[in-house]
């Protein structure tokens, strides 16, 4: 959208959204900012309650895959296929630092503490998770023992533990800070696509490949139970599909899960037009929110 002004002929407005697919969005702690990565390799800010782009990121050379704001909503981070994870400053809209591997690999989730100290991204090709300082820039640890892809982070609300979820069906429990103690595997039956801590730090929820939420109380490292959303997220049958909406796999799990800010409800969403909210305590779904009202057959 352009808006030009004919007698100097020169535009007042520009507002252009992502060239390709959008890969990953952020809310700010606050609530005034929405950021999101795309697959034109572009981190776009938006004013929530505008909703007007007010800044576009250009410095990475690849695919957006995950983003992130600070505590104080003064920093956007995002993590790249490109190898890089930036921190961009948005009171003087710069990139000022800029974080990288000793090899080139490719990073696909993201996590900073809640202190805005520690940044953590994970990577699809050698299933590592690198950590490094916000202050400095540089490296602090390398965390391996991943077999497979990692699919998402997640610190503790206290900031002393970092989750990572997998393709190779565990969730792994990293105490950031004392690396001597053992790290807490989770085993599930499938694979995990995303991880989200409660606020109060006490519980974990991970997503599995089958369209199953698995709940794990953290100090016991024990499973608390589990909701069955497959059929709640399964959504239409695309133009090009060669089989029917109830025979196709694809788009029945959760690849993004968030808890209510009191805990008490789960939201889930992945590759189809519904999002979903559940009650943690009875497992029930609460709502079913349709994200797309196309009637079109791919819609």
């Amino acid at each position: 959208l352009l808006v030009w002004e004919w007698k100097s002929e020169t535009y007042v407005l520009k507002q252009q959204g992502h060239f390709y697919d959008m890969a990953c969005i952020a809310y700010a702690g606050d609530g005034q900012y929405v950021a999101t990565g795309g697959d034109d390799a572009k981190l776009k800010v938006w004013n929530a309650l505008t909703g007007y782009c007010f800044i576009t990121f250009t410095e990475h050379t690849s695919a957006v895959t995950a983003v992130h704001f600070t505590k104080g909503s003064q920093v956007v981070l995002s993590a790249s296929l490109d190898g890089t994870v930036r921190a961009y400053d948005l009171v003087r809209y710069r990139n000022f630092r800029i974080f990288t591997s000793p090899t080139p690999v490719q990073f696909n989730s993201l996590a900073v503490d809640p202190s805005g100290e520690i940044v953590c991204a994970g990577c699809q090709d050698t299933f590592e998770i690198y950590m490094w300082s916000m202050q400095t820039g540089k490296l602090l640890d390398v965390l391996s023992g991943h077999e497979g892809p990692i699919s998402g982070l997640a610190f503790r609300p206290d900031g002393l533990s970092l989750a990572s979820s997998s393709w190779d069906k565990t969730v792994r429990v990293w105490d950031v800070f004392d690396r001597s103690k053992i790290v807490e595997r989770l085993e599930h039956n499938n694979e995990v696509l995303a991880i989200a801590y409660r606020p109060d730090g006490k519980e974990l929820c991970a997503a599995t490949l089958d369209g199953q939420i698995h709940f794990w109380d953290v100090l016991k490292a024990a499973p608390t139970g589990s909701i069955e959303g497959r059929r709640d997220i399964a959504g239409g049958r695309k133009a090009q599909d060669k089989r029917t909406a109830a025979n196709n796999s694809s788009g029945k799990c959760f690849n993004s899960l968030c808890y209510s800010a009191d805990g008490t409800a789960v939201l889930g969403g992945g590759n189809s037009k519904y999002v979903c909210l559940y009650d943690r305590r009875s497992g029930i779904l609460l709502r079913k929110f349709q994200v797309s009202k196309n009637q079109s057959l791919d819609g």
